[in-house]
């Protein structure tokens, strides 16, 4: 009789159980067939989104205010701006090691059309040195590209060809990008033409040393990009241009850099204007301020970047600006790194008035340099 009566509490005990489960996945579904039904009671499901205004060839797109709607504004993304997308094929004249004769050899890049009439823009190393350029639009249509300038420094060069009413990309305001924010990367890797990735900012205002020179105030994102994505877009969730991919760590994964749309606009403006870049030059050798150089130096320790040294009759040295002070600010921006320095120094142009705070030995200076230019 015992044993009798523990089983049969068992049993209620599973029927309890299984009964709460089952009670549960019901009760889940039904939950969520009145919330999609009804979702004006419920604002946190419903699409939000804002509308950014743009020219008649330039891509209008939806941003999202949440992440329900990512993939899909992904795809809108990837549907107006890949229009403006173009693959690039570079022919350079090398010297074939076996037989020591001069060989034509092709190089694949991307560019993106940033005026109607056939203006694109991509990277200086995308058509260095080339012979003959090949632009292919999207509808497979070549023409043959021809440089109006190029920038080393930047790795940014302006192509022409002649065309008409093109889709157009449109470039945004980099300063505003924001590290963790959604990006989306359009190119041509490996010949895989409008091959599109996502991924984040993962830092912004980087100096980056390429082996043979350094950029400054790139964009780094994981989105991936490879080889034949150099020149194409990085592209945010308001369809807008915020840099341009330009290269990435071998060996490494997520590691991709994308010159910033700031810098490219600037670079834009140059070339059309003079067919050459210059740039703001002040005239200092910076690193980032320390607790052990404040130590080492028997100085105040004060965030900014610290003056290792001065160029002799250079712009800052002849405005005052003096070994072992630390830069705070640029036109009451305040810096707190070195990259930060050099990156702000290079949004301003040859000849321009800006003041520079320092700090000397615990006191605040300000000096009025007039920028040289390199």
């Amino acid at each position: 009789m015992e044993e009798f009566e523990h089983r049969e509490k068992r049993s209620w005990v599973v029927y309890l159980v299984v009964g709460i489960i089952i009670g549960s996945v019901i009760g889940g579904i039904f939950g969520t067939f009145i919330v999609f039904k009804n979702p004006t009671l419920f604002p946190w499901v419903t699409n939000q989104s804002v509308t950014t205004q743009t020219s008649s060839n330039q891509a209008t797109v939806q941003v999202p205010t949440n992440l329900v709607d990512i993939q899909s504004q992904v795809e809108e993304i990837a549907d107006k701006i890949s229009p403006a997308v173009v693959r690039i094929v570079s022919t350079t004249q090398v010297i074939s090691p076996f037989f020591f004769e001069v060989i034509p050899q092709q190089g694949l890049g991307s560019g993106v059309i940033i005026r109607s009439d056939g203006l694109i823009l991509t990277n200086n190393h995308v058509i260095a040195d080339a012979t003959k350029i090949e632009v292919t639009l999207p509808n497979q249509k070549t023409y043959k590209g021809e440089v109006l300038g190029t920038d080393p420094r930047s790795d940014l060069a302006l192509v022409k060809i002649n065309a008409t009413d093109l889709p157009t990309a449109t470039l945004g305001d980099s300063s505003k990008a924001k590290v963790g924010e959604f990006v989306v990367a359009i190119g041509n890797p490996y010949g895989l033409d409008h091959t599109v990735t996502l991924g984040v900012i993962s830092a912004v205002e980087r100096n980056i040393d390429t082996g043979e020179s350094t950029m400054y105030g790139v964009i780094q994102t994981d989105a991936a990009i490879n080889p034949g994505n150099s020149g194409g877009p990085l592209v945010n969730l308001k369809g807008e241009v915020i840099g341009i991919n330009t290269m990435i760590y071998q060996n490494a994964q997520g590691l991709g850099f994308a010159v910033s749309s700031n810098t490219a606009k600037k670079v834009i403006d140059s070339i059309l204007k003079t067919g050459t870049v210059k740039w703001a030059y002040l005239g200092v050798q910076v690193t980032t301020m320390t607790q052990n150089i404040a130590d080492q130096y028997g100085i105040p320790y004060t965030e900014g970047a610290f003056v290792a040294d001065v160029v002799v009759g250079s712009p800052a040295y002849m405005a005052g600006i003096r070994k072992y002070d630390i830069i705070t600010a640029v036109n009451d921006k305040v810096i707190k790194t070195s990259d930060e320095l050099v990156s702000t120094i290079g949004n301003y142009s040859p000849n321009d008035r800006v003041k520079i705070t320092v700090s000397r030995k615990g006191k605040t200076m300000d000096f009025e340099v007039v920028l040289g230019s390199k």
